[in-house]
């Protein structure tokens, strides 16, 4: 990593609450370790996209907003995901990255969130799949797999299926390179 890419893990760092530095800092190592580079983004607020450095893919995002720290992944390629981050799909339900489409629910196995997207919207970078998850209330939750989904509340307690999510969609990454 460069001495800059070092500095904005720095700076991320330095806007971090102590029980925050914990969750960032075993994500951040475990990411950096894959091959992902951290890339500041053009917008209002602190934001890291990690890139990764051969095959181009986003798996991450995270940044301070309102003074706090948040992280976003992409584990539409995962299996066995804790309905923490299942919800996570739903949270937002009109945000810009749903994208509603017939579903392939008979293409699903059993543990799987990911469908190969047949829109053309043309933006996306994740081999054109989306995740799928039906509820038990029978709510149907559709969304672009281009885009890290935000993770609500994210501990300490979380770390180790996190690292799990982020190896699992990292090696889906490199089968499609």
């Amino acid at each position: 990593m460069t001495h800059k890419q070092q500095s904005l893990i720095g700076d991320f760092f330095n806007a971090l609450s102590d029980d925050e530095k914990c969750v960032f800092e075993a994500v951040i190592n475990n990411i950096t370790e894959l091959g992902y580079i951290p890339q500041k983004q053009k917008v209002q607020d602190f934001v890291l996209s990690f890139k990764h450095n051969q095959n181009g893919k986003v798996i991450a995002k995270m940044g301070i907003r309102k003074q706090k720290g948040f992280l976003s992944i992409k584990f539409y390629a995962c299996k066995n995901i804790p309905m923490k981050y299942i919800s996570a799909l739903g949270e937002n339900a009109d945000d810009a990255y749903d994208r509603l489409a017939p579903p392939e629910r008979d293409k699903l196995r059993p543990n799987e969130i990911m469908l190969k997207c047949t829109l053309s919207c043309g933006i996306c970078t994740g081999g054109k799949m989306r995740y799928y998850h039906q509820y038990p209330n029978g709510k149907e939750i559709y969304r672009c797999g281009a885009y890290p989904v935000l993770l609500p509340d994210v501990t300490v307690d979380d770390v180790e299926d996190l690292k799990r999510l982020i190896s699992e969609q990292h090696s889906y990454f490199l089968s499609i390179a």
